[in-house]
């Protein structure tokens, strides 16, 4: 078993020497035509600041996150493929021989060097929030938090592959028990996700449960247009660019 500050050396004195991955989708209208025009005006409200994704696992936050970064023609990040560049070990692998812990600390020294960049956007693991010193690197930028129902979200992992979530290891790839545990971990990090400065459900079709109500390209308009409205309603961007005071961040279980 290799302990979790072994596993942290494998880091790079400063992973900012990383070159910043642009999302290569290239940027296209939704069916509306309106995604150009809001990617626009959401850019300006933003005026550089990073975009920071979080949320449970099966929310979509690394497709989101490109979608977002290639509208917005900003630097894409993910914070788990950067874990796994820096240390040349897979997550999983990670998780087995050092812990949760062990994949914390590393997450949290990843997620440091990231928020020194401007013009990212940035899909972070779902459990980032759970850890107070994490919220003092997510708070250079506006945190969106995506979210959706159990059973969508356990859905759409067992469609991708339950047996590469470490959390999942002992559920397989039994809907049913995904779906609980999700709503388990939901109701614990709740107040942590709470928050983030803009919070965007998931749409689900309403007459069929765990399938998605809205296309990838809605979604990215929808998201952009939230985000420009709490920028737009309060003093989000000047707020997030300074540090927190104490009560700001509530953090549970930590």
């Amino acid at each position: 078993t290799v302990p979790p500050r072994a596993r942290t050396r494998a880091l790079p004195a400063r992973t900012r020497a990383l070159p910043a991955r642009r999302a290569r989708v290239a940027p296209r209208a939704s069916a509306d035509g309106a995604a150009e025009e809001v990617a626009k005006e959401v850019k300006e409200a933003l005026d550089g600041s990073s975009l920071f994704l979080v949320g449970m696992m099966g929310t979509g936050k690394s497709s989101v996150g490109k979608k977002l970064a290639a509208s917005l023609g900003y630097s894409f990040f993910d914070t788990d493929e950067v874990i796994e560049q820096v240390t040349k070990t897979s997550i999983p692998t990670i998780f087995a021989e050092s812990g949760e812990d062990g994949f914390r600390e590393i997450e949290t020294q990843v997620l440091a060097e990231i928020a020194a960049y401007k013009k990212c956007v940035v899909a972070t693991g779902g459990g980032v929030v759970k850890k107070k010193a994490n919220w003092m690197h997510l708070r250079n930028g506006v945190v969106l938090c995506l979210t959706g129902t159990p059973t969508l979200l356990a859905a759409r992992i067992t469609r991708d592959g339950a047996e590469t979530r470490p959390l999942f290891k002992d559920v397989g790839d039994d809907v049913d028990a995904i779906a609980g545990k999700i709503e388990e971990m939901m109701k614990e990090r709740a107040p942590m996700y709470a928050n983030a400065d803009v919070q965007v459900r998931l749409a689900e079709a309403e007459d069929a449960p765990g399938v998605e109500g809205e296309t990838l390209d809605e979604l990215n308009v929808r998201i952009m247009r939230c985000v420009r409205k709490r920028i737009e309603d309060d003093d989000t961007k000047d707020r997030l660019r300074s540090e927190p005071k104490p009560g700001d961040i509530t953090i549970t279980g930590a």
